[in-house]
């Protein structure tokens, strides 16, 4: 498999080696050109040629061939924080909800897939508040491309409460694709034409049947004092809860490109480069996820360390051709 997947991403491996085998605390175009033996002219100039990420993600699908419609998808946005740039023209003041505070940044839209033993990411946009499209609109696309890449109906998606517009519910319910999500205790809906809040209302272990303003028919439930909504009726009540649950991997994923990928720690000031570099960052978690299924991709990293670079196995010589 790493004889197969490798030489097909050939033309990217030194930047990706660069970011998952670097010990810097910032990953530096200079940490970069020791770590690959390439000045920081040649890094420079590579990272300026934007690259279709969308392509790279879906060849990653293609090599495990990789049905997309046997599993389900995530869509989240996470901050991309640049607190001391100043040149990028898309930097803005955000909110921070890990934290609760406030820092200058993007948004980071991902759309992910996952089948409950692997995660890849499918397709990532950028976002600010002077683009000219809500984070809502961007969200919609990425329903839409997941769409289209499949080319099927049979789909599912699992999103936070953030995402749990009218626009989004309306049109999965209109195209019979299932959701569930995630919902605010002051939400209204209609009950026997009643108009009530998820607040009021004595679920008891239970889940209803309620009609959603704006969406139509759903599912609701109470489980751990927070609300949780589907299009498709489930089994039990709790299984409202463990399917959306299923999101968590998502979460996963930008929690392991932000401490082990250094996603925010890009020092080029340049926007094209900067892009790169944060879908770089999502296809090494790709990559590594493809080349060590079996293990927790924290464990992917250590093997790719040890078995690649510290013990010399048969692939180093195909790496070292590669990076030549």
């Amino acid at each position: 498999m790493i004889e197969k997947i490798l030489p097909y991403f050939a033309s990217y491996l030194v930047y990706i080696f660069g970011i998952l085998l670097s010990s810097e605390n910032k990953v530096t175009q200079q940490s970069i050109s020791v770590l690959t033996k390439r000045s920081t002219r040649k890094i420079r100039t590579f990272l300026r040629n934007k690259v279709d990420f969308d392509r790279l993600f879906m060849d990653v699908f293609r090599l495990l061939n990789i049905d997309l419609t046997k599993g389900n998808f995530s869509f989240d946005g996470t901050i991309y924080a640049k607190p001391y740039a100043k040149v990028l023209k898309y930097l803005s003041t955000m909110y921070s909800p890990s934290d609760g505070s406030y820092t200058k940044g993007c948004e980071i839209l991902l759309l992910t897939w996952s089948n409950g033993i692997i995660t890849l990411p499918v397709c990532f946009r950028i976002w600010y508040k002077g683009l000219g499209k809500t984070k809502i609109e961007i969200a919609l696309e990425l329903i839409k491309y997941a769409q289209t890449i499949t080319k099927s109906k049979n789909l599912s998606f699992r999103f936070d409460a953030f995402f749990n517009k009218k626009r989004i519910l309306g049109y999965l319910q209109k195209n019979h694709i299932f959701f569930v999500t995630r919902l605010e205790k002051s939400r209204v809906v209609l009950i026997e034409k009643q108009r009530i809040q998820l607040k009021s209302i004595s679920f008891n272990g239970r889940f209803f049947q309620v009609f959603l303003p704006g969406v139509g028919k759903v599912w609701i439930t109470k489980y751990k004092r927070k609300f949780y909504c589907s299009n498709v009726c489930p089994n039990y009540q709790k299984q409202l809860y463990e399917w959306y649950a299923e999101r968590w991997t998502i979460e996963c994923v930008f929690r392991f490109v932000k401490s082990e990928a250094h996603l925010e720690d890009c020092q080029s000031t340049d926007e094209v480069q900067n892009y790169n570099h944060i879908g770089f960052c999502f296809l090494s978690y790709a990559l590594l996820v493809a080349l060590f299924p079996q293990v927790n991709v924290y464990e992917a990293k250590r093997l790719f360390y040890s078995k690649l670079i510290k013990k010399r196995e048969k692939i180093v010589p195909l790496v070292l051709q590669l990076c030549a």
